[in-house]
């Protein structure tokens, strides 16, 4: 069956395409998301159904609706040319399928169409992808052999699923030694419930002895009751002890600290009475300080309102103002230009990556003449020339390569095809076949010669072997020859004559015609071998010589490109040093070469520059300190540059009108010196009121006096704490037992707790103890414990005799499952497993003789040494390789029954490049009677089968045309 064209109304991302295909190999090619499993999609689809919405399989809708479906064209062996079409209805879709004649089908119709298999049984046999390659490293011994056996044998895989779901259920049903399963359960509740019988048939015994234990439990708590109150007694008091003692400790201390403090009287209200006259005092000597600063300021301000000197220097200070300005004109444009030029300098900087002040200054003393400059355009010149020299080499030395590659490859295919030693050796005899059919020609020719020979011939022949003797001898000149010639001329006339006379009138005449044909036909066969051959070993030796010619030229290029490199080398070791030297760590290209001395020669322009006007600065800032010194010495204030000249102006204006201002200090003056006077009275009043305070407390200086306050309050906060420590052990009441000191009282709060501890523990057992015995007597009054669990190990036992027939009945199918599959093992294995062993052996060119089962029923591989490999052992690519080798064998056993095109995706990823080439050679073997769909994203399958047709699948959406029935 092959399939002839693919029409996709839509499916997935492709609407409204049509593909055709051939016989033999198509390759569906594009890049990832181009659509390629789509379409391998799209077969499997319309030829068994679409996956349903619950299966975890994608249903490949159109996103952008219209109509979902297709039609695959196919030519079958018994149908002839049918149309399998299938559109969106029902969960699987509706599908139509057009026959030959006219006539049309449904589901039943396809199912005969398509040999009556379902999809699953499809891509077990004749579909798979690099998916399930992948897998394989993942897998054990076990997996590995039965994915291997469920490709060579259809139907294994579904019986071995439904052994492993029965299995499964066996040993969720009963394992030896497990305690999970539904039956160990059973037999383990069963164990349960009659071990529960037992001990409820010796409970009924132990009712009369449990009563008078219960009395004697009672008495005993009696007991404990009256030791526990003594306790409770000894411990009360020994807590009103615990809690006294502390109580007494600070009694004991707060009297001794009061017997220390001397302090026993402080005025009242003494340190807030203190703190205020002593800020009053502060503040009368604040206002004292003022008085005298503002007089002796007034004083001096009088002093200088008449001053002749500072008048006059105010004046000529005044008619140098125009200067001052041009001044500070001059040097705000000097600076704005000095900014300008390093910024300027920062720019080129950045552009010639400058990169620290020494680096800068490497620049400056570089040597940018043009003669430098001229020389070094050279010298960047020939390296491009070497740079260029060496592009134009490696690009020849790529070329012949690619050439010698060619030539190696053709060498290859033609070792390939080398004549073998049986036809090498057949050709050698040429010579030989034609010395045989010369003398059967001869032989021929002598039979058909009439039977009485002419009497003269003997005559003749001798006559002529005598004259040859002659002449022999009349040239070399010696008569020996002569004398041997006519001896041998008589005796061939003797023996000529013999044969006349024997020979019999009445001989039979052999035919050696049809050896001489057959003869012939071997001769012409041995010489076009021989030709072959020959032109065999003339196109090697061309091939070998081109060979040679090539890695000559390979030599002499790479010795040119040594030399060059060399140049290259040598003339960037000179432009490195030269930019190393002037701090530039990188090579530059030759364009950028005179950009770069221009723009240090701009930078070092600027530099000049900003010398000269820095020093111009300089000399301004030197004029312009010398005047402000000036100015602040003429006024007496420290003046800023962009207000001095206005501040002179108003001290000048000022000292005008100061005479009628002296009046008024003086005036001032007066007053100050009478409110001088009644201060002085006034801080000498509040230093009285401060000794008084120092007298009552009984100290003569400020910190004693605020060391008398902290005593006398410390006095009054122990007295207090005293009061309150005497209230809490009169509270407490009186202690009847003493408890020693610290450590006896430890030791007897240790064994009280024991006692205690031991006394809650013996109460505690004899309670659960009680408890316990009132439970089993009640019980025991009232008890249908026996009964319900009688009752329920007779249902226990039931439910294991049902358990046990399930499990039995899944014992039998599995053993069924296994002779099934040991059968069909035994009676369709070896064909399909002979097969694969041709397939694997030509896959790994030999490597591997045979691919067989043993007796474990596990895969080996033997390896031309002969040694054995388990499947697991070997690499991820030859696994797969004996996969897709069980593949194609058991495609190639169902040829003549089930002939389903091979759909591949992409499963040679892993393969190297040899083995590819095997893989191509083994396909190329079988496109004859089965066609291939191979679907790939890399480009070169494209051009490995010659003779391969290639659809080329991102070019599709660009075809839209849609063929109807």
């Amino acid at each position: 069956m092959q399939i002839q064209k693919l029409v996709i109304y839509g499916f997935g991302q492709h609407e409204d395409v049509t593909i055709e295909l051939k016989d033999g190999i198509n390759v569906f090619y594009g890049w990832n998301e181009a659509g390629k499993t789509t379409i391998q999609q799209f077969i499997l689809s319309i030829l068994f159904g679409f996956p349903l919405r619950n299966q975890t399989q994608m249903r490949y809708e159109p996103k952008g609706g219209g109509r979902y479906g297709g039609q695959v064209y196919i030519k079958h062996g018994e149908f002839g040319d049918v149309v399998i079409e299938r559109v969106k209805g029902k969960s699987a879709g509706d599908v139509t399928v057009y026959f030959e004649d006219g006539s049309r089908g449904q589901e039943e119709s396809l199912k005969k169409v398509l040999y009556r298999y379902d999809r699953n049984s499809f891509e077990s046999i004749f579909s798979f992808s690099i998916h399930q390659l992948q897998n394989f490293d993942k897998m054990t011994e076990e997996e590995l052999s039965r994915t291997l056996l469920s490709s060579g044998t259809t139907g294994v895989d579904s019986l071995a699923r439904l052994e492993q779901r029965a299995t499964k259920e066996l040993n969720s049903l009963f394992k030896k030694s497990g305690k999970n399963p539904e039956m160990n359960v059973k037999i383990e509740e069963i164990r349960l419930l009659d071990q529960s019988l037992k001990e409820a048939l010796t409970k009924f015994d132990q009712y009369e002895p449990s009563i008078l234990r219960i009395a004697e439990i009672d008495r005993e708590l009696e007991t404990l009751n009256s030791e526990e109150m003594k306790l409770k007694y000894q411990n009360e008091q020994f807590a009103k002890h615990r809690q006294a003692r502390p109580l007494m400790d600070k009694q004991q201390h707060l009297q001794s600290e009061l017997a220390v403090i001397q302090q026993s009287a402080f005025p009242v209200d003494g340190i807030r009475r203190y703190e205020t006259i002593k800020d009053r005092m502060q503040e009368v000597r604040i206002q004292l300080e003022r008085l005298q600063q503002s007089i002796q300021q007034q004083q001096q301000q009088a002093d200088e309102l008449w001053s002749v000197e500072r008048t006059r220097r105010l004046e000529e200070l005044l008619a140098n103002e125009s200067e001052w300005h041009h001044w500070m004109l001059r040097k705000q444009q000097l600076v704005s230009e000095l900014n300008q030029a390093k910024l300027d300098i920062a720019q080129q900087g950045r552009l010639l990556g400058i990169k620290d002040k020494y680096h800068f200054s490497q620049v400056l003393e570089m040597d940018v003449s043009l003669q430098n400059e001229e020389f070094f355009q050279q010298v960047m010149q020939r390296l491009q020339q070497a740079e260029e020299n060496i592009r134009f080499e490696l690009q020849s030395c790529d070329r012949i390569k690619i050439e010698k590659e060619e030539t190696e490859r053709r060498i290859e295919q033609l070792r390939a095809t080398a004549p073998t030693e049986k036809e090498q050796h057949n050709s050698e005899n040429v010579q030989k076949l034609l010395r045989e059919v010369s003398e059967l020609k001869a032989r021929q020719n002598f039979e058909k010669q009439p039977a009485k020979m002419d009497t003269n011939i003997p005559y003749i022949i001798t006559a002529l072997i005598f004259i040859a003797g002659i002449i022999g001898a009349i040239i070399s000149g010696n008569w020996i020859v002569a004398i041997g010639g006519i001896v041998l001329a008589g005796l061939i006339f003797v023996l000529l004559k013999k044969m006349n006379v024997n020979v019999s009138p009445e001989r039979e005449i052999v035919d050696y015609s049809s050896q001489i044909a057959a003869m012939e036909e071997e001769l012409s066969k041995a010489e076009h071998l021989a030709n072959q051959v020959r032109l065999y070993k003339e196109r090697l030796d061309q091939l070998k010589q081109k060979y040679q010619d090539q890695q000559r030229v390979i030599m002499n290029i790479e010795h040119s490109l040594n030399m060059e490199e060399e140049k290259q080398k040598e003339t960037k070791e000179a432009l490195s040093d030269f930019l190393k030297i002037h701090g530039f760590t990188e090579l530059l290209n030759p364009r950028l070469f005179p950009e770069l001395f221009k723009r240090i020669r701009q930078i070092q322009e600027l530099q000049q520059m900003i010398s000269q006007k820095t020093t111009e600065v300089q000399s301004l800032e030197e004029n312009i300190k010398v005047r402000l010194e000036e100015m602040s010495d003429a006024t007496g204030e420290a003046l800023s540059k962009e207000h001095a000249y206005h501040r002179l102006r108003e001290l000048f204006n000022a000292v005008k009108g100061k005479r009628r201002d002296h009046e008024i200090y003086q005036e001032k003056m007066k007053d100050w010196k009478v409110q001088l006077t009644e201060k002085e009275k006034l801080l000498h009043a509040h230093s009285e009121e401060i000794q008084k305070l120092w007298n009552e407390a009984h100290v003569e200086s400020e910190h004693d006096f605020y060391q008398a306050d902290v005593a006398f309050r410390l006095k009054q906060s122990l007295i207090q704490e005293l009061k309150s420590v005497q209230a809490q052990l009169q509270a407490i009441g009186e202690i009847s037992t003493s408890f020693g000191e610290d450590q006896e009282q430890e030791t007897y709060m240790a064994q009280m707790i024991e006692l205690a501890d031991k006394l809650s523990s013996s109460r505690h057992d004899l309670l659960e103890e009680k408890a316990l015995l009132r439970q089993q007597t009640t019980s025991m009054l009232s008890d249908e414990h026996y009964g319900d669990t009688l009752q329920k190990l007779e249902q226990k036992k039931t439910e294991l005799a049902e358990l046990a027939y399930k499990w039995s009945v899944n014992k039998a199918v599995s053993e069924a499952i296994r002779q099934t599959i040991s059968n069909l093992k035994e009676n369709r294995l070896p064909s399909v497993l002979e097969k694969a062993q041709q397939f694997f052996r030509h896959l790994t060119n030999g490597r591997y003789e045979t691919l067989e089962v043993n007796e474990a029923g596990t895969f080996e591989v033997v390896h031309e040494k002969g040694m054995r490999y388990q499947i697991v052992e070997l690499s991820q690519a030859t696994k797969e390789q004996a996969y897709i080798a069980m593949r194609f064998a058991l495609a190639e056993s169902l040829l003549d029954s089930v002939p389903f095109p091979l759909v591949m995706d992409d499963p040679f990823v892993h393969f190297d490049r040899f083995r590819v080439k095997q893989m191509v050679q083994l396909m190329t073997d079988l496109d004859k009677q089965h066609q291939f769909l191979y679907f790939t994203c890399h480009e070169e399958m494209t051009t490995i089968w010659s003779q391969a047709h290639i659809i080329d699948v991102a070019s599709l959406q660009k075809e839209r045309r849609v063929s109807s029935v």
